[in-house]
């Protein structure tokens, strides 16, 4: 399960990474990045699923998951570890596809401006 988290983490923040502009700033010279709509439609709806299944076990479908937990051999334990490696990976392969990203723009020319 944990795998299986961190997996989709990795996915989800590739998807993220992909939405985001990486360019660099006209003022400083620096690397910045913006994202628009899709990429806070993509947070929105991995967050709202995020909560509606973590709602959805307790109120919704526990006693199918429970006999799945069982039948599978999943402890409460291995799905909450999962989600946290979903998130955990998300962030950081986003944030390393950024910085990647930001490390290939070119040279900025602010030594020519000062010049």
């Amino acid at each position: 399960m944990e795998i299986a988290g961190a997996l989709a983490g990795l996915l989800a923040g590739l998807a993220a990474a992909a939405l985001m502009r990486v360019y660099r700033s006209p003022k400083t010279g620096k690397p910045v990045s913006r994202a628009g709509a899709p990429y806070a439609i993509l947070w929105t709806v991995i967050v709202a699923a995020r909560a509606a299944f973590s709602y959805g076990s307790v109120h919704w479908f526990s006693a199918p998951l429970v006999s799945w937990g069982i039948a599978s051999h999943v402890t409460a334990a291995a799905l909450t570890d999962a989600l946290i490696f979903m998130a955990i990976a998300m962030v950081l392969v986003r944030t390393a596809g950024l910085r990647v990203r930001a490390s290939r723009l070119t040279a900025p020319a602010l030594a020519a401006r000062h010049a």
